[in-house]
């Protein structure tokens, strides 16, 4: 009997049991897989080298339109593509490098892909990842001007930043398109370096007047290769007589077209060479008097209200607290500048924002922070007027215990450069400093987010990249 009982029981359990599978079965046949079965899928290699060519692959259960982001280890956001992918397989293209193809430091990464189906449904998945570097690039190369002066003018020149010592190459050409100047350069400064040229092609020759066309790439990786026009004329025109100019800031108000023609007028600025210096504007138009403040050499531009000849009478921001104050400088140690045509920043502390032209057209605006004065600490002051940009200075520097990344100097010591990190881990944390956009909280420059603002094309990133040296700088006082 006990055999017998037991071997009934175990029948009615099979039969239950193959029922139930069946069952299962049936309904997995039935029941779409969701996302998390693993029909969608991401993968990658799991270590990523910038400026190098990889490929994201994405499996997908159904057509759709699908967005890919790319976040590192503290969920900053640094790319976003939207892409429409088909049922099965779809290889993406990558290089390693964020959404205006800035570098990305070496860390932890993820991306996150969503897709929407047909019916209206959501499918996530995502990848954890490595970066680890850069591949040996040029990673721009800007010049100082569209028009290089065989005979006198301002010194013609390229500057360059390497994401590793590499050897750089340019190409110059001519209008038919045929090689007139090769060079190599071995670029060796993390810095970045400033190529000098004066049109030479031997220790006898010189290029003749005309059109050109200059290419310059890293010989590891030519694909990121940087080209640009160039004007060689004989001689340059005398500089202009130190004259009224007029006002060199604009109104609140006024429209693009008046901002524009006021960030392409020459810029007066003290004649010295010292980026740093700073020179005495006297409340009467005589040397040995009590000065009412300094002024900034060869960037700050100033605003002359008239001149005898001898002296100047001007009016521009002083250094020690940035207020707007009118006084006296000699005319001989005055000179002329021209802005680059084709790009002018406008920087508004009331609003606190950032707006950048291009050849005459607004691009973007974003959010920054500008200089937070506190007691005793007046120097903290942005000060307002109209500046022109320096040569680029590196990717980053330190303080108080933050780093800040891709600086542009206007005035002196005065950069707008990307919010500050601290370390966290493996990964950076730039939370405090991005929080505070759209508030004054620096110590006189003024900062700029890195990362993705909707509705705008620009970050810190796009501006040190794009902005080549005299680049008109405007900033609006509160």
């Amino acid at each position: 009997m006990t055999g017998r009982y037991c071997k009934t029981r175990l029948m009615k359990s099979l039969c239950k049991t193959g029922m139930f599978i069946l069952f299962f079965v049936v309904l997995c046949l039935l029941v779409p897989v969701s996302a998390e079965t693993g029909e969608l899928s991401i993968s990658l290699p799991e270590t990523v080298k910038g400026y190098t060519p990889c490929e994201i692959v994405i499996q997908s259960p159904v057509d759709g339109e699908a967005e890919l982001k790319l976040f590192d280890g503290t969920q900053n956001l640094w790319m976003v593509r939207k892409v429409q992918l088909k049922e099965g397989e779809n290889i993406l293209p990558w290089d390693g490098l964020g959404e205006y193809g800035e570098r990305m430091f070496a860390g932890p990464y993820r991306f996150v892909v969503k897709v929407k189906t047909p019916d209206g449904r959501e499918l996530a998945k995502e990848k954890k990842f490595d970066i680890s570097g850069t591949t040996e690039t040029l990673v721009y190369a800007l010049p100082s001007s569209d028009t290089m002066y065989l005979e006198g003018g301002d010194k013609w020149f390229v500057e360059c930043y390497v994401s590793a010592t590499c050897l750089v190459a340019m190409e110059v050409k001519d209008k038919d398109g045929n090689i007139v100047y090769t060079r190599d350069e071995s670029v060796r400064d993390p810095d970045g370096v400033c190529i000098n040229w004066r049109g030479s092609i031997d220790t006898r020759h010189k290029l003749s007047p005309g059109e050109y066309t200059v290419r310059m790439w890293s010989k590891l990786n030519p694909e990121y290769d940087h080209t640009f026009p160039l004007t060689i004329v004989d001689k340059a025109p005398e500089k202009p007589a130190i004259a009224a100019t007029g006002p060199v800031m604009p109104e609140r108000g006024m429209s693009d077209e008046e901002i524009w023609e006021i960030m392409m007028k020459p810029s007066v600025v003290i004649n010295d060479n010292g980026t740093f210096r700073r020179f005495n504007l006297y409340g009467t138009p005589k040397t040995g008097t009590r000065p009412i403040g300094t002024l900034r050499c060869a960037l700050q531009g100033l605003e002359i209200l008239d001149t005898d000849g001898v002296w100047a009478h001007v009016r521009a921001a002083r250094h020690e607290d940035g207020q707007m104050v009118e006084g006296y400088y000699l005319v001989k140690n005055l000179t002329v500048y021209n802005p680059n045509p084709h790009y002018g920043v406008l920087i508004d502390k009331k609003e606190q924002t950032l707006t950048v032209f291009e050849d005459g057209k607004r691009i973007g605006t974003i959010p920054v922070s500008t200089g937070l004065v506190t007691p005793g600490n007046s120097y903290r002051e942005t000060p307002p007027g109209a500046f022109l940009t320096d040569v680029h200075t590196g990717a980053s520097f330190a303080q108080e215990g933050y780093r800040y990344e891709y600086p542009l100097r206007y005035d002196g010591g005065n950069y707008i450069h990307g919010v500050g990190y601290v370390r966290n881990g493996r990964s950076r944390d730039y939370s405090n400093n991005e929080q505070q956009l759209g508030k004054k909280a620096s110590h006189g420059c003024t900062r700029v987010s890195l990362f993705l603002r909707e509705g705008s094309p620009i970050n810190m990133y796009w501006l040190w990249i794009h902005l080549p040296y005299h680049t008109r700088i405007l900033i609006l006082d509160d």
